[in-house]
């Protein structure tokens, strides 16, 4: 059955900030992670006095590939880190009571800043960690922007076939692919035809000989997914690969030289 945008309610709300110790203890054990909010802080604590910088402690969490069931999921995770990070920063504790000013969300990469028309993997990660970061009002803009400027992208989502389980997920990766390419590419990305998706929904190009860094993103979102989705397997997630591969093959072809 394909999944219909507006249909379900997102499995995690987002947020732009810190939740408290009870909400980050509870993300952190769902994504794999053995510690608990006071001893994420204290990490961070050590950390921040020995001038480490946050990209490398947070990995550290980890004892494996932390494990997601949706991008929200982990946008929402990483969010709440990114918090208490500032947190600890400012000399403050884990209890969310206390006001903070929390820094901006990471940079977005700079507009317009790619040559040619493939997407190079600093750009893909600097692009994912400024929209885990965003709050729900400018995600929600963007949201909006993309079903303006590419109205049939958002027109065959709702018609392709999509599994139960990874459907929102792949309306998720397809969002920020774009997201990717209208920053990346700026006034050279045009408008993407309905007809050429429904062309290359059956058979599109593969996403890595396409766009290599948006396909290792992907790859890592599905594989977190596969891991908490014991109905995500095989078959489905090789219609999500299919309706990634389409849309960024798409999107790749109205890119201006």
């Amino acid at each position: 059955m394909a999944s219909r945008r507006g249909k379900k309610e997102r499995p995690e709300p987002r947020t732009g900030g810190y939740e408290g110790p009870e909400v980050l203890t509870a993300l952190l054990a769902r994504a794999g992670s053995p510690h608990d909010a006071d001893e994420v802080a204290e990490h961070f604590r050590t950390a921040t006095a020995a001038g480490e910088p946050r990209a490398d402690v947070i990995p550290s969490l980890f004892p494996e590939e932390p494990r997601f069931e949706s991008p929200e999921a982990a946008r929402r995770l990483y969010a709440n880190l990114f918090g208490l990070w500032d947190r600890v920063s400012a000399g403050l504790g884990v209890e969310a009571d206390e006001p903070v000013l929390v820094e901006s969300p990471p940079p977005a990469p700079d507009r317009g800043s790619v040559d040619g028309r493939v997407l190079p993997p600093e750009f893909v990660e600097q692009a994912w960690r400024h929209l885990a970061a965003l709050p729900e009002r400018e995600l929600s803009r963007l949201r909006d922007q993309f079903q303006n400027v590419q109205p049939d992208i958002d027109a065959w989502l709702n018609e392709v076939e999509l599994p139960e389980v990874g459907g929102l997920a792949a309306q998720d990766l397809v969002f920020e692919a774009w997201t990717m390419f209208d920053r990346a590419f700026d006034d050279r990305l045009g408008d993407v035809d309905w007809r050429e998706l429904r062309e290359l929904e059956a058979e599109p190009p593969a996403l890595e000989s396409v766009q290599p860094a948006l396909a290792a993103y992907v790859a890592e979102q599905l594989d977190n997914l596969q891991d908490e989705e014991p109905d995500f397997g095989a078959p489905q997630r090789a219609q999500v690969e299919r309706v990634l591969a389409a849309a960024a093959a798409a999107l790749t072809k109205v890119i201006a030289e």
